[in-house]
């Protein structure tokens, strides 16, 4: 980042740079920022993979019943896979677009 500042004796800016020790700083923050992001939505993944496995479980209860699957709970199950799909996309630094809590739910 650099910041203007201007000189008392002239009225033109003057252009100071980051230190070294700054940037060096900035970067190592990102990188904990990243590290950080990526288990959060690794342990989301995590989680959705466990409703998925409840989900399926009932949609099997479901069918052994004799009924046909609910649709709305197939779209769900759908777009609970997409939504693990992107989580570890953006985990293993595929994407950087971030999924569900900061962006949209796939549809």
């Amino acid at each position: 980042m650099v910041e203007k500042k201007k000189s008392k004796s002239s009225n033109t800016p003057d252009v100071v740079s980051q230190s070294s020790d700054d940037k060096f700083a900035l970067t190592i923050m990102n990188f904990f920022v990243d590290v950080f992001y990526s288990i959060f939505f690794i342990v989301l993944a995590y989680m959705a993979f466990w409703v998925i496995v409840v989900l399926s479980v009932l949609g099997f209860i479901v069918r052994a019943v004799g009924s046909e699957q609910p649709e709305d709970l197939k779209n769900f199950t759908k777009r609970l896979t997409s939504f693990i799909s992107e989580c570890l996309n953006f985990s293993s630094n595929t994407v950087k677009n971030k999924p569900f809590p900061f962006g949209k739910f796939p549809d």
